[in-house]
């Protein structure tokens, strides 16, 4: 009886024994399995995913340390990988594909090797490294490097090649997508233009000294600088105004200059002589009396009196 009992009991544990390793260590490809291991080597953990998945890793030595992973579902190969990846890079490590192997090492060595390239079109795991290159169409492709810099960590690499403005980064597939996506809202079509307006009453200097000092007393927009706004420059050759900037400014701008841009009411002309050394508030009483003399001789000789040629001094 006793014999019979241990026969019996023999083939049962063999059983039990097995189901206990293959949900521990899932040696089988399944369509799904669990994984639960506590603080095992991350070798382990590189086999048991080989085993899972059917991919040939190749393990650089300075690949070390102990890893866990809790699942509360079942998971498929594709998702089993995904997971792998995250736990790599939990521990500075990168899975590089090469041929027919993925060769696991450290993150600072991964840039250095054949990291695929990928296209808008890829869907490459979130923690896998890859590189993508950037067409830029609107800015400097140079432009953008110290604007994403911060956004790329150490392991990672950017670079601007000017000769075909293009942008080349390497991270992972996550980041990557990221730094594409606010590569592509930076790089818009710009409604900024240079307006040539020529003036015909008007001194061009004197309406850009104008719109210059008006500027300075409007509040910048938010997000804007100062030396954010229109630019404004006056061409004396041609007495124009060369106005840039974008499209509201300018037409606010223009009506502004369309209302200094008219005659004098009365004959006449109006000069502007900007002083280097001397005070404009003191050169109006000099020049004030002088005009004053010359009036009262003019008086004296009973010359006739003319509006047209009436003087008037002021400073600004």
């Amino acid at each position: 009886m006793n014999n019979k009992t241990s026969f019996l009991r023999g083939p049962w544990l063999r059983i039990l024994f097995l189901i206990a390793c293959l949900s521990a260590h899932p040696a089988v490809r399944a369509e799904s399995v669990t994984l639960n291991l506590k603080d095992v080597d991350i070798g382990v953990l590189i086999e048991t995913v080989a085993e899972v998945t059917g991919t040939n890793f190749v393990v650089d030595p300075r690949v070390k340390g102990k890893a866990t992973v809790i699942s509360s579902r079942p998971m498929n190969a594709d998702e089993v990988y995904q997971v792998f990846l995250s736990i790599l890079k939990v521990h500075g490590y990168s899975a590089v594909p090469a041929g027919e192997v993925v060769k696991i090492v450290p993150d600072v060595s991964a840039k250095q090797d054949a990291v695929p390239t990928v296209d808008a079109r890829s869907r490459q795991p979130g923690d896998a490294m890859v590189t993508r290159v950037v067409q830029v169409e609107n800015v400097a492709a140079a432009q953008l490097v110290p604007i994403l810099r911060p956004l790329v960590p150490q392991q990672g690499h950017l670079a601007a090649y000017p000769a075909t403005n293009v942008l080349i980064i390497t991270d992972r597939a996550d980041n990557v997508r990221r730094l594409v996506t606010i590569i592509h809202r930076i790089d818009q079509k710009s409604n900024a233009e240079i307006e040539v307006i020529p003036l015909q009453h008007a001194s061009a200097a004197e309406v850009v000294r104008i719109l210059t000092a008006l500027q300075r007393t409007q509040p910048a927009k938010k997000g804007q600088s100062a030396a954010g706004g229109p630019a404004l420059i006056a061409d004396e050759r041609t007495n124009s105004v060369l106005l840039g900037g974008d499209r509201a400014e300018r037409l606010r701008l223009r009506a502004v200059i369309s209302h200094l841009d008219t005659p004098l009411e009365r004959g006449g002309n109006t000069h502007v002589v900007y002083l280097k050394y001397a005070k404009a508030e003191d050169m109006v009483k000099v020049l004030t009396g002088v005009s004053a003399t010359i009036e009262k001789g003019q008086k004296k000789a009973k010359a006739p009196a003319s509006k047209a040629f009436d003087v008037s001094i002021q400073a600004d």
